[in-house]
């Protein structure tokens, strides 16, 4: 008996060795599959649309704060108003999704966004910009849910090389057109003014149309037969193969409870969100010009992007370390900015703070990512946004009414949050021990 044992997993070595042929086959099978989507409309889509978004949305605020001299409050409305409807929005695309397909809802999505875009610029009524923004970001729900989605099933069917590069050019992707708007953004408000900014931004909200054309049909995303077939050819060493695909699938995150990931992503949007919406009324109630929210924003991203990128070479527990520093670092932060005050130390520490968002975030994206892929499900994806929905939605809202008062109370709230949730996270990941090393 113990003879056919070591029989057994002889040949299975035999079977799995890199020099074996029938090894060889069976990677060039999924080397083959892995390049029978087209990554790149995604990754430019990602790049236009953060381009424009991060210049448009920008200068409107910039423009009804300081040259309408709208209330805080009314503004807290009107920026809230896309991210409270995108709270409903993957629900809503969801449906039309199952209905017309992947390619065909970011096409329609693409569409419709510059139409509504440029119907903000119509006119200045509080009601008609918020109707355009509640509609906007409904029509939210069929772009982002359904990138996230593709993502996921990249991720489960290629390579563990590709599934890095794919997450990783994404993440560079929508950072380095939010960071490369916001540049240009502020040579345009700077030269001109946040008015003609929205203008040439909206112009260019039309380039998503023809990219969003190239995207692959669905059936071009979807794994082939014989790659499902290809574990089930020996049954006796079929768990093994399992083993395999589920490690070829980057599972690794799937030690971390979904909660994890979820929780991350709340406390992330609404403190990112909370020194996005601030920081305008800190430079009005300084009598400042509105130029270096653009410069101060894009620092935001930029740090961010470098907290993305190193989470992706770190490995699991080292993640878990990550997110615990950065939401302590960010209760610190929002202490300093409410005893401190000063509006050049809070510019340059919003910026720097960027580099906690980035860890945060990309330890949560990633534990989203491997569940989705894992259980073949766009379920995580999609609460995923929702959970991105709440809070960018009801902070500024929030924040608008706690700035009529005294517009540092509100980093309070970060402060009492960030404590309680370091304390839930702590909870939550105790048995992401130090020994779990893949990356």
């Amino acid at each position: 008996m113990d003879l056919r044992k070591y029989l057994s997993k002889a040949l299975f070595c035999l079977i799995i060795s890199e020099k074996c042929p029938s090894h060889q086959k069976m990677q060039n099978k999924i080397d083959q599959t892995s390049q029978t989507y087209r990554a790149w409309p995604i990754f430019w889509l990602a790049f236009v649309r953060l381009f424009y978004v991060s210049i448009f949305e920008r200068a409107l605020s910039n423009y009804l704060l300081f040259d309408v001299d709208i209330t805080p409050d009314t503004l807290g409305i009107i920026t809230s108003a896309s991210a409270i409807a995108y709270i409903f929005a993957p629900v809503l695309g969801y449906w039309i999704t199952s209905k017309i397909g992947i390619r065909n809802a970011l096409i329609l999505s693409c569409i419709i966004t510059p139409i509504l875009t440029g119907a903000q610029i119509i006119t200045i009524e509080p009601w008609f910009l918020t109707l355009c923004r509640v509609l906007l970001g409904l029509t939210m729900g069929l772009y982002w849910p359904n990138c996230m989605n593709t993502l996921s099933v990249w991720q489960k069917k290629s390579s563990d090389e590709r599934a890095k590069r794919n997450f990783r050019n994404f993440n560079f992707s929508w950072n380095f057109g939010f960071i490369f708007g916001l540049t240009v953004g502020y040579f345009w408000a700077f030269f001109l003014s946040d008015y003609f900014s929205m203008i040439i931004s909206w112009t260019l909200s039309f380039l998503l149309i023809p990219i969003s054309f190239f995207i692959n049909k669905d059936s071009k995303i979807q794994i082939p037969k014989e790659e499902l077939e290809i574990h089930l050819e020996n049954p006796v060493y079929e768990e093994d193969f399992k083993m395999i695909s589920q490690k070829n699938s980057n599972s690794s995150m799937m030690s971390y409870p979904i909660l994890f990931s979820w929780i991350g992503i709340i406390f992330l949007a609404t403190t990112k969100s909370i020194f996005q919406f601030t920081y305008p009324l800190l430079l009005e109630q300084n009598s400042l010009e509105s130029h270096s929210t653009y410069l101060v924003q894009g620092g935001i991203q930029l740090a961010q992007l470098i907290g993305l990128t190193w989470i992706n070479v770190m490995h699991v527990y080292k993640r878990k370390v990550s997110v615990f520093i950065s939401v302590s670092a960010l209760v610190v932060v929002s202490f300093t900015i409410f005893s401190v005050g000063y509006i050049w130390y809070i510019a340059i520490i919003f910026a720097v703070s960027g580099l906690f968002f980035g860890l945060i975030h990309g330890t949560s994206m990633k534990i989203m990512l491997d569940y989705g892929a894992t259980k073949n499900t766009a379920r995580y994806s999609t609460i995923n946004e929702i959970t991105i929905g709440i809070g960018f939605g009801v902070t500024p809202i929030v924040a608008g009414y706690v700035a009529l008062v005294n517009i540092y109370t509100i980093f309070i709230f970060i402060i009492i949050c960030g404590i309680a949730f370091l304390i839930i996270l702590i909870y939550l990941s105790r048995n992401v021990k130090r020994s779990v090393n893949v990356s």
